[in-house]
């Protein structure tokens, strides 16, 4: 049995009632004027505003806190194992970006003025853009007395960083009945990894190998838009379904 013939079978067993008062109720809505109300429309600049403070401030706080972490140790310790940190700013976006459906009120924000696929982009956009400009601020600074060269403290933060993101968007994709703690494990794992990396693969922090790096880069960085792009479509279709 298809949706369809499921809908025409709940047709016959649940037929809808006639409306009753309907004619008073309209009389009652034009005189309060809201038959004829026009509601304002909301900008860009509102509807991110919106989004900006519906995320948990806790997200802030913990991201700023990881990003100050991640400064301090790379002044302490020298060499790649600092880098190694930066998948775990990734957690808190892919967190975040779960809380609707561990409360289960992904229908409420969808069903309102905006699509699902609109607000979940705005709100991975409002949290990669300002963690990743938060990053770069980090990797300015961490260069400045890095052994590395600026270039390769960023690409040494972002590749990590980019594959955490990756590996949870699509872990998330995969997995809606999960409530986000997946994907924050496969970016902890994710760290745990790259911090193992410099033990058996030392020769893949060598200068020569920045062409490698920088080709990950644009890789996990096109790998990770399609992901983002394609993901809210996912999570869309089965809460109206």
């Amino acid at each position: 049995m298809n949706n369809k013939e499921i809908v025409e079978e709940m047709k016959k067993y649940r037929i809808s009632p006639e409306p009753e008062r309907k004619k008073e109720f309209f009389r009652c809505m034009g005189k309060m004027g809201l038959l004829t109300r026009r509601y304002a429309v909301v900008s860009h600049k509102d509807f991110l505003t919106i989004q900006l403070f519906y995320i948990e401030k806790r997200i802030w706080v913990v991201s700023g806190l990881l990003l100050l972490f991640i400064t301090w140790i790379c002044g302490r310790y020298s060499g790649p194992y600092p880098f190694a940190l930066t998948p775990l700013l990734a957690a808190s976006i892919l967190f975040e970006t779960r809380r609707s459906r561990r409360w289960n009120m992904a229908e409420l924000e969808q069903a309102a003025r905006f699509s699902g696929r609109s607000i979940m982009l705005a709100r991975i956009f409002l949290l990669g853009a300002i963690n990743t400009a938060g990053l770069m601020i980090v990797i300015l600074v961490v260069g400045s007395f890095s052994s590395y060269s600026l270039i390769r403290v960023f690409l040494y933060m972002m590749v990590p960083y980019l594959t955490a993101s990756l590996l949870g968007s699509l872990y998330e994709r995969r997995n809606r009945a999960d409530q986000g703690w997946g994907s924050v494990l496969i970016c902890i794992l994710s760290s745990a990894f790259f911090a193992s990396v410099p033990v058996f693969f030392d020769q893949l922090y060598e200068e020569r190998m920045i062409v490698f790096w920088a080709s990950v880069f644009i890789l996990m960085t096109c790998a990770l838009a399609v992901s983002i792009w394609k993901s809210p479509d996912e999570k869309e279709e089965p809460v109206w379904n």
